[in-house]
């Protein structure tokens, strides 16, 4: 028999990230998503999974009859931190929601040359002498509309990133791609909003046939 409760548990998170990625791909704006940010939107999606799954499966009872009902907030707790320390330790590269691989290219280009930073290109491997970097552009298999710019060896600049975010971020270059960019909704993002919405729907419905058990559950947690 399905567990209904926690089946919503699953869904739900999993359900508002693909309609959040989903708005981003129609967004008339590139949205730039850095490696640490997609570490925390994807420890969001998979949230209900992990505490239905392996936090459930190494549940510490001793914890649970010491703090009762308030041993699931502080696992939650945890989770959160271990997806944080994931994200700070994952090395910098940028996802760009919006721009193909030529797209980003030309981007990078355009905006380096506003701020009159030297740089070189080799292939589609970019270098910047002045901040010690050096990173590779490169197209996102299956989206089109999508382009990463991973880093090239090893970075001994991390602050490197940070300034280059800054100048394509505020550059004219970025301005007018938003402005030339189309309204329209490509097959993807309907198809991950549609998944989204889908799975929303499946885990309120879920939540509405286990009514009885959540209200049970809600009142032992409020009383202690």
């Amino acid at each position: 028999m399905l567990d209904y409760l926690r089946l919503a548990l699953g869904l739900i998170p999993l359900g508002i990230y693909l309609i959040v990625t989903g708005l981003l791909v129609v967004r008339r704006k590139p949205t730039l998503l850095t490696s640490a940010q997609e570490a925390l939107l994807v420890g969001f999606a998979l949230m209900g999974f992990a505490l239905i799954g392996p936090i459930e499966l190494f549940f510490p009872t001793g914890a649970y009859a010491a703090l009762g009902e308030w041993t699931w907030p502080l696992l939650l707790t945890l989770y959160g931190l271990i997806v944080l320390l994931i994200a700070l330790q994952r090395p910098p590269a940028w996802t760009f929601i919006g721009l193909d691989f030529d797209q980003l290219r030309d981007l990078l280009d355009r905006a380096l040359a506003e701020g009159s930073i030297e740089h070189a290109w080799l292939g589609n491997q970019l270098e910047i002498p002045q901040w010690d970097l050096r990173a590779i552009v490169e197209p996102s298999w299956g989206f089109k509309n999508t382009s990463h710019l991973n880093p090239c060896g090893k970075q001994k600049n991390l602050l490197g990133w940070y300034q280059l975010e800054r100048q394509v971020v505020t550059s004219k270059a970025l301005s007018e791609l938003s402005n030339s960019k189309p309204r329209r909704m490509p097959g993807v993002a309907g198809c991950l909003i549609g998944c989204g919405v889908a799975c929303m729907i499946a885990g309120v419905m879920f939540i509405d046939w286990d009514m009885e058990r959540l209200q049970r559950l809600i009142a032992r947690f409020l009383a202690g």
